[in-house]
């Protein structure tokens, strides 16, 4: 892909939480606060694409000072500010401050499906809402009231898979058959509707192309499995290495350019999206 100057396009990031923006541990994102700071002061808006709650959202972004859309539950619904754009997207409804666009299915038809599931080929998996706040702290490392917050979903179900890679293959075909969609994190297999990080990711992009005209440039970055479809859709996929396991692969990176990080976490974000920005910064400082 030809690099363009940053300082000529409408850049957006779009990034993953655990393991990437955050710490994979202890959820810390000190390494990035600087550089966030930075790229808010730049105009270029870094929007929160998770697996992550609605209510968990709401909690990083006043930590992050992020003002910006964002996305949850692997892609399940686009919570925008409302006024954030000139008008409200076509698709979203208000809700409080936001507007929320929902390609994704409501977590009763989820649930509906486990038990129905369950009660013919078994459940050999922990799911969050047949989970103690105890068990998901265990699970997840959390503190007890961001497990509770966690627990709160709309529209998708971690699973803490018990069972086989073959009772597990089984289960993702079942559930594609019902008419759902399956994702592996970084800790847990996502049930949701059919929907994922790219799609939605997409659809939040043309809202902002609506409302300001122009060429946009798309920066992504991910370290698992769940968020290869958001690393798709982008000019350019940031892969951040995690200490656990091999790094995701894109099928087809011929169209963009992809940067894998040598660093963990959001030490790995930062030094992968500084040196993409600092022309930016650069720039800035002259004129």
């Amino acid at each position: 892909m030809t690099q363009n100057n940053p300082a000529h396009s409408h850049w957006l990031i779009v990034s993953d939480l655990d393991g990437t923006l955050l710490d994979h541990d202890d959820y810390s994102h000190a390494p990035v606060d600087r550089l966030l700071h930075q790229l808010d002061r730049h105009g270029v808006p870094v929007i929160l694409n998770s697996s992550k709650t609605c209510t968990e959202m709401i909690g990083l972004r006043r930590e992050l000072t992020n003002h910006h859309p964002f996305i949850v539950e692997n892609g399940s619904a686009i919570f925008i500010p409302s006024g954030y754009f000139p008008h409200k997207p076509e698709a979203a409804r208000r809700s409080g401050e936001f507007w929320v666009i929902e390609p994704g299915a409501p977590r009763a038809r989820l649930l509906d499906f486990l038990a129905e599931d369950a009660r013919e080929h078994g459940a050999p998996y922990l799911n969050f809402s047949a989970a103690s706040v105890d068990e998901i702290v265990a699970a997840t490392g959390l503190e007890r009231d961001q497990a509770a917050a966690a627990q709160r979903r709309d529209y998708s179900e971690p699973l803490l898979w018990r069972g086989s890679e073959t009772e597990k293959r089984a289960f993702c075909e079942r559930a594609t058959c019902a008419g759902f969609h399956t994702l592996e994190g970084g800790r847990f297999l996502h049930l949701l509707g059919r929907t994922d990080k790219g799609a939605a990711t997409l659809q939040l992009l043309r809202c902002y192309r609506d409302s300001r005209p122009g060429d946009y440039r798309l920066v992504a970055a991910g370290d698992s499995p769940n968020d290869l479809d958001m690393l798709a859709v982008a000019d350019i996929a940031i892969i951040v290495r995690a200490p656990d396991r091999d790094a995701p692969v894109l099928q087809d990176d011929k169209a963009r350019r992809v940067i894998h990080s040598e660093q963990y976490g959001p030490a790995g974000w930062r030094e992968c999206m500084e040196p993409l920005f600092s022309p930016l910064f650069s720039e800035t400082k002259t004129q």
